[in-house]
């Protein structure tokens, strides 16, 4: 009986043993939900602007507390050859400890943005310092490894005067 016990404590010890990792992600959403979304998803930028579906081709980035950035969450991502025709939209979020929902609006305190850019030669920036409203909800942000995934909808005012209408904007990142 004794021996059995012993044999039943030792296989107890390597079982947890073998289930515990040092390198477990920080994150600060639901680790069982983050590692479906990770299996299943692929690094991904899409929107609507004015009802026209907008992909990111390259580039597509997510960061959650990048160093350098005091609780940051970034979004990135470009559409079409690289160089003057290049079109970029990004989502930068300061002041943000973890996932959950982001309204802001141009002059905001943490100085969160939205914005495109190169949208074409004429409509060369749209949101940033032209104006923007955004609502995002934040799902997933880690770190080691970086994993960022959003939702986000709003509008942003063009350097013409055009306001362009974002919605259905999806976004995953997996480092």
């Amino acid at each position: 009986m004794k021996n059995k016990m012993s044999i039943s404590v030792a296989v107890f010890t390597l079982l947890i043993l073998s289930c515990s990792s040092k390198n477990e992600p920080t994150t600060t959403g639901d680790t069982t939900a983050q590692a479906a979304i990770v299996s299943s998803k692929e690094n991904h930028l899409s929107l609507k602007i004015n009802g026209v579906e907008w992909v990111a081709d390259h580039d597509v980035f997510g960061a959650f507390h990048p160093k350098g950035y005091n609780k940051a969450i970034i979004i990135a991502g470009s559409r079409g050859p690289k160089g003057k025709d290049e079109q970029a939209f990004n989502i930068n979020i300061y002041n943000a400890e973890g996932p959950g929902t982001f309204n802001f609006k141009h002059g905001n305190p943490d100085l969160s943005v939205a914005q495109m850019g190169n949208w074409n030669p004429e409509t060369f920036i749209c949101g940033s310092m032209m104006g923007h409203t955004m609502k995002v909800k934040v799902i997933t942000a880690s770190t080691k490894p970086d994993i960022v995934e959003a939702t986000f909808e709003g509008e942003l005012t063009c350097n013409t005067g055009e306001v362009m209408k974002v919605t259905d904007g999806r976004f995953y990142y997996h480092e």
